[in-house]
């Protein structure tokens, strides 16, 4: 990512945490059903997605870097996108279907 893109996509995620409304049904969202906090090199959400610009509805995920979750209004704000949180589960639930590899 270049340094102007990567700019410009911190300043849309800072604007949209300055702008989260008391209306979370406002909020534009993809789905994440059976999610839970998983990570990479930085946290994310795996689950499966519905209504994904490129992931096939239902199919498992790894979203990009997590900056914000807040599980009581049920939404949670990734570098990339809003996610609206489905049901949550453990991340045994993940752990046990895709084992990390050594």
């Amino acid at each position: 990512m270049s340094r102007a893109s990567l700019i410009q996509t911190l300043r849309c995620l800072a604007d949209d945490l300055e702008s989260i409304a008391d209306d979370v049904e406002a909020l534009p969202a993809v789905a994440i059903n059976s999610w839970a906090l998983s990570q990479r090199s930085v946290p994310c959400l795996m689950g499966r997605t519905l209504g994904h610009p490129s992931i096939g509805d239902g199919r498992p995920a790894l979203s990009s870097e997590l900056f914000y979750l807040d599980p009581e209004r049920g939404i949670a704000r990734t570098m990339s996108r809003w996610y609206r949180l489905g049901t949550r589960v453990d991340p045994d639930y993940w752990n046990e279907r895709y084992p990390r590899r050594p």
